[in-house]
């Protein structure tokens, strides 16, 4: 080991000096020019753009499959083709977090997007949408890039994409290592410099060299409910990621280590109402075929306008609402649990939950759906078998079965299809061509969950990709991409995240193999 020559004040006054403790190891047990840290697109795109300038790369991925949220995304990527108009775009969304330089560099690299592409043989169809922020905005029009569609579709999702950049970094020869999460990233104590990482491969702990640098591309932190209590919300409401189950926010953990500043941190990304069974290893969408349904709370009570989808909504969900109880004083959230109530028309319409998300695009939309783990039946009857979906041929005893409150989602479903029979919705105003009675038995409950496409918060950065300390400075040879420290903070205008993986990937490649070897500075000579 190579350790620091470094005395402590109990030394001073006699007492055994603390031991060193090891900058780098004696012997790397792996080394590459650069070191990725995740595998979805936006650590492809970083591995092919270093490799393709001939750096030799190791990627090492936590999960035992390749992809990360990016395959489970439907595969839309907002394009634009004027870098100064993009530019004053992603200025006016960040609300004064993003600067000049950072938007100048995204802005301009966005526009490589269509031709980056078609270098590598990938065809990208155009469709065409309105920005939904356009009155804070210099662009009303975008292209939106997806990816060819196959087996019968029009249009490829996400992981169609991923696996067309899978292909080229194979073709490249990049060594993947699965079911390694990193540990720890290798700093000098002096220069502050990334020297490379500590890993888990197999149970053993191993460490890579980064000669030149460590790309960090390893998504947030929606499944881990620590952080999200810490920076999202503190209540008592299952929040549950429809994407990777394994974006638990290790990254920001090791960048705090290091001195990182964060930015973005409260900044996420709602799914639609979820479902989560024990046995999956994220929530399903819930996206049923007729609309004979309402949300109610564990007394039996709506509570939102159901009409309203919560993807990507900037609304704070209606599940946080707390009160503090007048007779004890502790505060409450009624609507933390709560229920999906539907009748039988609901049931014979089709599978309750996504299986289509825009027309012409293939159904691989979330992890579950994209890995192919569950197929849910077409009339939900094996659902209703596992006791995922309760059923009852009556409200009252409907309620009973499901731990409602048995006279509260009586008088609500009553005055529920008044509201329908009147076409208008008195108490929470729901699109009136979405007021359909719920009048035809058997009924039926599933509880749901918040569920969470993708966080944004991460290691603040800068216009080259690289990790700024909390004082403000780049951290060296350290980069971050993807919705691993975002671009994207409040006002996430929607097929971007995916676009971002593409562009913060050949920036940060670019930058990260154009370093000078750490081995040929002057700090070990010090």
């Amino acid at each position: 080991m190579q350790y620091i020559n470094q005395r402590t004040e109990n030394s001073a006054i006699g007492r055994q000096p603390i031991p060193a403790k090891p900058i780098v190891p004696d012997q790397w047990d792996k080394e590459a020019d650069v070191v990725i840290i995740g595998y979805g697109a936006t650590g492809a795109v970083a591995a092919i753009t270093v490799a393709e300038l001939g750096g030799k790369v190791i990627i090492i991925e936590k999960a035992p499959s390749e992809g990360g949220n990016s395959s489970t995304s439907t595969g839309a990527m907002r394009y634009v083709d004027d870098a100064s108009r993009g530019a004053q775009y992603l200025k006016n969304l960040g609300l004064g977090s993003i600067n000049e330089d950072i938007a100048r560099s995204f802005a301009e690299t966005w526009t490589e997007i269509k031709s980056w592409f078609e270098k590598h043989g990938i065809k990208l169809i155009n469709k065409v949408t309105v920005n939904t922020h356009s009155k804070s905005s210099t662009l009303n029009n975008f292209d939106i890039l997806f990816i060819e569609g196959r087996g019968g579709y029009d249009l490829g999702c996400g992981r169609d994409l991923f696996s067309s950049l899978n292909n080229i970094v194979k073709a490249l020869d990049v060594e993947v290592m699965l079911r390694t999460p990193a540990i720890k990233l290798v700093q000098n104590p002096f220069t502050k410099e990334i020297l490379g990482i500590f890993a888990n491969n197999g149970g053993k702990e191993i460490s890579i060299k980064a000669k030149k640098a460590v790309i960090m591309a390893c998504g947030g932190f929606a499944a881990n409910p620590e952080m999200l209590a810490t920076y999202i919300e503190e209540a008592p409401v299952k929040m549950c990621p429809t994407g990777s189950p394994y974006c638990t926010g290790d990254g920001i953990k090791m960048v705090i280590d290091v001195g990182a500043d964060l930015w973005h941190m409260n900044s996420i990304e709602w799914a639609p109402h979820g479902f989560k069974p024990d046995s999956m290893p994220a929530a399903f969408w819930l996206q049923p075929k007729a609309h004979s349904w309402i949300h109610v709370n564990k007394g039996g009570v709506r509570f939102r306008d159901e009409s309203r989808s919560l993807g990507h909504s900037k609304i704070r969900p209606e599940v946080f609402n707390c009160s503090s109880n007048s007779e004890n004083g502790k505060v409450e959230w009624p609507n933390a649990k709560w229920y999906m109530i539907f009748d039988e028309k609901v049931r014979q319409a089709g599978p309750i939950i996504l299986t289509e998300r825009l027309r012409g695009v293939p159904p691989f939309v979330t992890y579950n759906s994209s890995r192919e783990l569950y197929k849910w039946s077409h009339d939900n009857r094996i659902e209703i078998d596992k006791g995922w979906i309760k059923t009852a041929n009556s409200i009252p005893e409907l309620a009973i079965e499901s731990d409602i409150n048995k006279v509260g989602l009586k008088t609500t479903i009553d005055k529920y299809n008044e509201y329908c029979l009147v076409a208008v919705d008195k108490e929470h105003h729901r699109k009136c061509n979405t007021l359909v009675p719920i009048n035809v038995p058997p009924y039926y409950a599933i509880e749901c969950v918040l569920g969470i496409i993708n966080t944004q918060g991460g290691p603040k950065r800068n216009e080259k990709c690289q990790v700024i300390s909390a004082m403000g400075n780049p951290i060296p040879r350290l980069y971050s991409g993807g919705e691993f420290g975002s671009i994207w903070s409040f006002l996430y205008p929607g097929a971007c995240n995916l676009s971002e993986c593409v562009i913060s990937g050949i920036i940060s490649g670019r930058n990260a193999i154009a370093e000078i070897p750490w081995e040929e500075t002057a700090w070990e000579k010090s």
